[in-house]
């Protein structure tokens, strides 16, 4: 159940993800990893975002409630996530324009790196333990480039690790090829799926990206986004990705 899986987590947290169904923090203090349940990929995720060793690290749990029929991760749960066209319809709200807009736009699947082919996307017959799907994504203030997921599934956990594989720059280059992740972990509990999320970025030109904006919620947004599409999804909703308050230790 949701104690037992938030076990060892600060208090704070668990407390305002029983109140809001989700909270998250912004790793201004570099305090590192803080809201990450112990399960099977936590190892993993560690070792991910050690390898970035990312200048801003921001991270949320969220709860998601299953869909009418679904109370683990399914063949119908996980091609959700591979449907990735789908993720042309995130949006966020940008501070710059003060109104939603699409987050990525002309999304889709290809058949690899060197022949960049487009593709439907690539749903399967059946779940396997891990797989890669390359995508073209245009960010809506960071362009046009591929970005790889990779997917785990042990066979009760979810893992959705994104990472780009082109730069992406606003008037100048914001982040280096392989220096974004944005990852999504699904856990199947009893009050439904437990999902932590996080994003690092390991910034070029630092010092002038935080001149130009405040990069810790800039990327949030992106994750929260990602978060909030795979809710909508899920259940057939519009929810709009609403930031609340980060959480402060």
């Amino acid at each position: 159940d949701l104690d037992s899986a938030l076990s060892g987590l600060p208090p704070a947290a668990i407390n305002a993800l029983k109140a809001d169904g989700e909270v998250f923090r912004l790793d201004r203090e570099h305090r590192g990893i803080m809201l990450l349940p112990e399960y099977s990929m936590a190892q993993n995720i560690r070792e991910r975002t050690a390898a970035l060793a990312p200048d801003v690290f921001t991270e949320g749990l969220y709860l998601i409630p299953y869909p009418d029929g679904t109370d683990s991760i399914d063949l119908e749960i996980y091609n959700l996530t591979r449907k990735v066209s789908a993720i042309s319809e995130v949006i966020y709200l940008s501070s710059r324009k003060k109104d939603y807009v699409p987050l990525f736009d002309n999304v889709y699947a290809v058949s690899d790196l060197k022949k960049k082919r487009r593709i439907e996307d690539p749903v399967v017959n059946v779940i396997p333990a891990s797989d890669t799907v390359f995508l073209h994504m245009k960010e809506t203030n960071l362009g046009n480039a591929l970005y790889k997921v990779d997917y785990l599934w042990d066979g009760e956990n979810l893992g959705f690790f994104m990472e780009n594989l082109g730069a992406l720059r606003f008037l100048i280059k914001v982040v280096a090829k392989n220096n974004m992740q944005i990852s999504m972990v699904f856990i199947p509990i009893e009050e439904g799926f437990l999902v932590y999320g996080y994003c690092g970025v390991k910034l070029s030109n630092a010092n002038v990206v935080f001149n130009m904006m405040d990069p810790y919620t800039g990327f949030y947004r992106r994750l929260y986004a990602m978060v909030t599409w795979v809710y909508n999804t899920m259940h057939s909703t519009a929810r709009l990705p609403d930031l609340k308050s980060p959480l402060d230790f």
